[in-house]
This record gives structure tokens, sequence and C-alpha cells, in this order.
């Protein structure tokens, strides 16, 4: 059989067939991540969901609290009873199945090979990663897209129906509303508009019923809010898509939309269907969400996870893309194997995306550590039995208890904080904690509160330009003494380090002394970093006979001049034992925001390797990586670890 033939054979299979094989092996790929992965997606966000779906029949005034999402909520809530990954699962179940419908949506609008859609869907960056969180985009994606197909089909009641329960799964599903209503309005289905807002109806009567005002759904929303999580430019998520959707299925969607628009400009009745139902929904919620983080209002974080919502949307217009991707190379090689063979490499590169930008299994993410040793603390301590004050109630996901337990707090300003009597806890975290007004110096030096202990993020992180942490406090009547003993612990001085690595650049030096020079300016030596792409001041070190505490803390200290005032190094660190890699994990460095670009500057960060177990074999590898280019000077370097 010659490569023709074979390709002939290959196109001879069934659809029917070819859609239930995709479907087993995304399952597949997908359900191994989640068994693999120890971590999840979407932050304390996630979390928060989770928790409101795990309590809801604990807790039953979950099912009717507007920040969770009432519909997403009671969905939610049988999976979440047998634990976040069973919510992850739901996700994936979701995700797979918005992928099928993206599929059927192309296959009524007639594209050409419409099973791509099933792959780009279920492949694309931001939605395969969202799967593995708790927030609402993946079930928002599904009806959205459950709800284009019904219309398309013409079932224009149970497609009124479902598109109603957008709004809520996601506040934002308001913005689609109209979108549709003009579908309804240009078929000539008016009688079916008042569906649109049939759930949102329903449940504030629901809620009525149980004593809340009949706008309960939109509590604490502010339109026009300030900037709380800042803004940004109006064009930053065209900026970021590439990251977020992947180049290849960016290439393929803006082909196919460029050609859907074409078609719907030349063959209008044709392709209006189309554009209503597929384009409009896209590019609307696309621009919405551009304009708000732009003005800083909704409360928009500026998130790339809020395009996973109009995933299958963007899959259905890369389809037609893809195919025509293909279709150029069989006009110009007049070969229907060129063509198979160019799907196929659209397919390969589609696939290998997520897998080349995103890191899986998924992990914990570097804040959300600090919460879990937090927890682990208390409970390793037996303090969970205490009355717990919290900022951020993700840390009863580490604590395994309901956040609204009687004696679990959430403090919501810091009036509240009053209220706590001596022995209480309080759990405060820097994001919570500043959307809430609560300042931590102000808390620290009351003169009420013990110090008990400060959790770092496993690599620096910064949340509204303060570095984060979580801090451990007791409410206690204090002493000078014990004012003094909170100075310790939140300067670090509490605690022993031993010196691994140590050069001043003067009486000390790396191996590589050709980047070792002094200056006028500067008459005491230092190391040039260049405008070169490699790795600097790498060094491996052995701590078997250091006696680390677990998990090993590593403190990284220098002096640095920047050339480049707008670039930022990287500093990477590895555990590798016999050849394997144990943990690597590569970060920008922040420059302090205070900081002159033409004056020397401090900077000292922590690094936190969690689940390294300390033997004769494991190194440990760190250094500076220059990936962006830039030029700097780096002098009194030394990196230390914490021991017993």
């Amino acid at each position: 059989m010659n490569f023709n033939s074979f390709i002939k054979s290959l196109s001879e299979i069934s659809e029917r067939r070819l859609m239930y094989a995709l479907i087993a092996v995304i399952l597949f790929i997908d359900m191994a991540i989640l068994v693999l992965s120890n971590g999840y997606s979407g932050g304390s966000y996630s979390v928060m969901h989770y928790q409101f779906a795990r309590w809801a029949f604990t807790n039953p005034e979950n099912l009717l609290n507007s920040w969770a999402n009432p519909f997403f909520t009671l969905l939610a809530a049988p999976f979440a009873l047998l634990g976040f990954k069973s919510l992850q699962l739901m996700n994936i179940i979701l995700g797979i199945l918005s992928g099928y419908f993206a599929y059927r949506v192309a296959k009524e609008l007639k594209m050409k090979s419409p099973l791509l859609a099933l792959v780009i869907c279920s492949f694309t960056p931001v939605f395969m990663m969202t799967f593995y969180g708790g927030t609402t985009e993946i079930m928002f994606a599904f009806v959205a897209i459950l709800g284009t197909f019904l219309l398309i089909k013409n079932k224009f009641f149970a497609g009124a129906i479902v598109i109603s329960l957008l709004p809520l799964i996601r506040l934002d599903g308001l913005i689609l509303l109209p979108v549709y209503a003009i579908y309804f309005i240009r078929w000539r289905k008016i009688k079916f508009l008042p569906l649109l807002l049939s759930a949102t109806v329903f449940y504030s009567l629901i809620g009525m019923l149980f004593g809340k005002e009949i706008f309960w759904l939109f509590d604490g929303v502010k339109i026009w809010s300030d900037s709380i999580f800042g803004h940004g430019p109006f064009y930053q998520y065209i900026l970021r898509s590439p990251g977020f959707f992947g180049i290849p299925n960016e290439i393929f969607f803006v082909t196919g939309l460029v050609a859907g628009l074409w078609l719907y400009i030349r063959e209008r009745n044709e392709y209006s269907q189309e554009f209503v139902l597929v384009v409009l929904p896209f590019v609307i919620y696309f621009l919405a969400h551009s304009f708000a983080w732009w003005q800083g209002i909704g409360n928009s974080q500026g998130l790339s996870r809020y395009m996973a919502a109009i995933v299958p949307f963007m899959a259905v217009m890369a389809t037609r893309g893809l195919y025509l991707f293909a279709k150029m190379f069989f006009i110009i090689f007049k070969s229907e194997a060129v063509r198979i063979g160019a799907l196929i490499l659209g397919f390969a590169s589609i696939i290998h995306i997520p897998f080349a930008i995103q890191n899986y299994p998924v992990s914990l993410s570097s804040t959300d550590w600090a919460l879990s040793d937090a927890a682990e603390y208390i409970k390793a301590n037996s303090l969970d039995t205490k009355k717990i004050y919290y900022t951020d109630p993700a840390v009863f996901y580490f604590l395994n208890k309901n956040p609204k337990c009687n004696s679990c707090i959430e403090v919501k300003n810091a009036e509240q904080l009053k209220l706590m009597q001596n022995s209480d806890l309080l759990v405060f975290d820097v994001t919570f904690a500043t959307l809430k007004g609560i300042n931590f110096d102000s808390v620290l030096y009351s003169s009420r509160y013990k110090l008990i202990q400060v959790f770092k993020p496993e690599t620096p992180a910064q949340t509204f330009g303060k570095p984060y942490f979580v801090a451990l406090l007791e409410r206690s009547d204090i002493d000078s003494l014990t004012m003094l003993e909170n100075q310790k612990i939140i300067s670090g001085a509490n605690k022993s380090y031993a010196t691994l690595v140590k050069y001043d650049f003067d009486s000390s030096t790396p191996t590589d002394t050709i980047t070792v020079s002094t200056s006028k300016i500067n008459r005491t030596a230092y190391f040039r970093i260049p405008k070169r792409n490699r790795n600097y001041l790498v060094s491996e070190t052995k701590l078997d006979t250091i006696n680390p505490i677990q998990p090993i803390t590593l403190k990284v200290s220098y002096r640095q001049f920047r050339k480049t005032s707008d670039e930022n190094l990287r500093y990477f660190v590895e555990a590798v034992s016999n050849e394997s890699t144990l943990y690597k994990r590569v970060f920008e460095v922040d420059t302090p925001a205070q900081a002159n670009p033409d004056e020397w500057h401090d900077i000292s960060f922590i690094l936190i390797l969690h689940n390294i177990e300390v033997t004769p074999e494991l190194v440990i590898r760190t250094g500076f990586w220059n990936k962006r280019k830039g030029e700097f000077l780096i002098d009194d370097y030394k990196v230390e670890v914490a021991v017993k």
C-alpha cells in the first residue's frame, strides 16, 4: 500500500468512530494529569468556590450566595462532597462536553473537518489548565456553547432556558444575553425573549422566599468600582492571547474569523447564524473584559482564565482556519496526502502547545504553599481547636474544615478584630487583608498580638505591590519582650542559617572570573552579567552534613545595579539526585519599586523547597538566568540555608 492509499483509507474512517476515539484519548490524558497532580489552578478563588459547594448541604445558604454563583454551586455540590479532585473531574467532563458541542456546532454550520473543533477546544492552553481548578469558566463555556447548539437546531425554547442560566454561573453572562436576544429578533422569535431572564427571575424569587432582597443576585456588585485590582491597557488581552489561546490556535482562529466575516459579507443570509451565535458572543465577551480591565471596573483582575469561558466559540472559528490552512497545501501541491499531512501537522501543534507553555502535572502555586504551610503548622501544634479568625478562607481547605464552623470567623474589616479574645488566632494573608483594608503593621504593633510564625511563598510573590506572606498571630496581652520577639520573627532573625555560597568578588570569587571587574565609580569588585542568554553564578552544593530544617529554606541576598532599567533578572533553583531532577523553579526577580535605576540596591528573598528529602546524593543547584538579555552588575552575593 502506497502512502496516498494509506491516507485515503484513513479518511474513510467513520467520523463517529473517530470522534469516540478522540474523546477517549482526551479523557485519558486529562485523567492522567488529574491523578498525577497535587495542586490546582485558579488560586484561592478555586478553593473558595470548592468550599461553597463542598459545604452546601451543611450550610444551605451557600446555594443562594451571589458571589459563589448559585447555579454553579448547585451543580458542583454533589461532586465537591467527594473532594476537590471530584470537582476537577466535573470540570474535565464539562470541558470535553464543551469540545463535543463545539464539534456539533461546526458540523451544523457545514464546516469541513468539524472534529477539529473538539481537539482545538480540548487542548487550548487556558481552557485545559482551568479544568484543574474550581472556578466557573468551564461550566460557563459548556452552557454557552450548548445554548448556541440548541438555537442552531431551532430549539428556541430549550435554547433560551439554557442561555438564561449563564448569569447564575458567572454574572458577566449578562453581557451575552443581548447578543442572543439579537438572534431571537433576527429570526422573528420574539415570544421567546422573556425566557432569557427566566433563570434570573426564578432565583431572585427563590431568594426572596428566604428573606433576601429582590436584587440579591447583584449583592456587592459595583460595576463602576475603583480599580481595586489595578488596570491596564485596553489591548492587554490581545497581546496576551497567544499565551492563553496558543499561537497555532491564534493563527487558525484569526484565519477562520477573517474568512467567516468575508463569507458573511458576501452571503449574509447563509452565514448570519454563525456570525450571531459564534462570532458575536466571542467578540462581545472579549471586548467587554478588555474594557473592564482598561477602566479598572467591575472588580476585574485582568486574569487570563476569564477567556476560558469563550474557548468553544474560538474553537469553532479556528476549525475553518485550520481547514483552510490544510487546503492551501492541497492547492499548492495538488495532493490529498499533503492536505491530510498538513491537518496532522496542525493537530500536532495544537496538542503540543499546552504542554509546551504550561507545567503539568499541576502543583500548588507559590502563594498556596504559604497557606498550606500555615495549615500544617496549626495542625502539628494542635491549634485547630482554638477560635480562628481568618482573611483568606482557603486555609480551611488545607485544614479540611468548614470555614463557617462555629470557631471559624471571617474577618471582613479591621473593626472586627476588636472582637477577638485572648488566645484566639488570626490567620492573616496579604492579598485578602489588603482588599479588606487591614494593615499588617497596624495589627502587629497594636500591642495586642503575639506573632507565632510567618509563612513565605515557595518563591517570591507580590500582591498589590507588596511581598506576599501569611502570618499566624495570637491575641494576647503582651509585654515589650514579646514585641521584640515579634520583630525577630517578621525579620527572620529568629532562624539560624548556614552559608552555602558567598562571593564578595574581592576576597572570594567564582571560578569564572572573566566578568569580575571594577570601575571608577565602584572601587570594589563586582560581577557583570552581560547581554547574553545563559546562566550565571551557577553553584552546586550538598546538604547532608548541614542538617537543614524541613522544608528546605534558602535565603538569597545580593546587591544589584541594573544597567538596563526595563529588564529583570531571573533566578533558578534545582534539586537533583542521581542525575534526576526532583525540583525546579525559575522566576523573575522583581526590582524594588523605590529603586533608582542608576544606583545599587539590595535584594533579598526566601526560597522554600517542599517534599525534598536530604540524602548524600542530593545536590542543590542555584544561579541567575539572563533570559531577557539585560545587563546587570552583582555584588555581595550570598546563598544560605536555614538549619536546625
